[in-house]
């Protein structure tokens, strides 16, 4: 004879709690897997506008450029929204002002350097057709005059005293006197640390050495 089994009311209590406990599990399982796919559509989401937003400016920007009419690749892309291609029609007409501004102003710009670099030379040129001496004759004559060995700060000092009005820099003074050196119109003496310069006993000195111009004082301005 089978018997029966009848559940007490203590098991069944321990079975709804395990099922109680079960079905909890599974809730927070179901919550945790919902909100990472909710996450993760967002961030799809997001990505997708975009996207679109890409897709129309690029689209504008080659009509702009005079491409082909980009309607088919619209269509085929499933982007729309006038809105969308006025904006980034917007932005391209910025963007090509500020370009255009930036190139005026660059322009603008290497002309006033071109000016400010080349005023100096106009300014020689004048000098020279004027009569004023230039700097090598000066510290060639002042060399001569004094007839001993001086020293480049020397003849700076000399040459800023009789001439106030003229701006004389010794590393100028210095770069004629070695150009003297080298074109034999001058002596150099050193002695210890210091460098002295003195006058060559000639006067056989050539018009066209004096017109070959000043390397030190065209390397300083």
């Amino acid at each position: 004879m089978r018997e029966l089994v009848v559940d007490t009311p203590a098991e069944s209590a321990s079975l709804k709690s395990q099922y109680a406990a079960q079905v909890t599990a599974d809730l927070e399982r179901n919550s945790a897997e919902h909100e990472r796919l909710s996450s993760e559509i967002a961030a799809l989401r997001e990505q997708l506008a975009m996207l679109e937003n890409n897709r129309a400016l690029l689209l504008s920007m080659r009509q702009t450029l005079g491409g082909d009419a980009a309607g088919g690749a619209t269509e085929n892309g499933g982007v729309s929204g006038s809105g969308d291609d006025s904006s980034a029609r917007r932005e391209v007409a910025t963007l090509s002002a500020t370009r255009k501004a930036r190139k005026k102003a660059d322009a603008a710009g290497g002309k006033r350097k071109g000016a400010e670099s080349s005023g100096s030379r106009p300014r020689r040129q004048r000098v020279r057709e004027a009569g004023v001496p230039t700097l090598r004759e000066l510290v060639r004559d002042d060399l001569a005059q004094h007839g001993e060995p001086r020293s480049a700060a020397e003849v700076t000092g000399a040459l800023s005293q009789a001439l106030p009005e003229r701006e004389i820099k010794p590393t100028v003074v210095r770069g004629t006197l070695e150009s003297l050196v080298a074109k034999g119109q001058a002596h150099r003496i050193k002695q210890k640390r210091s460098v002295f310069y003195s006058a060559v006993a000639t006067d056989a000195v050539s018009d066209a050495a004096d017109d070959a111009g000043e390397p030190g004082e065209a390397r300083a301005s």
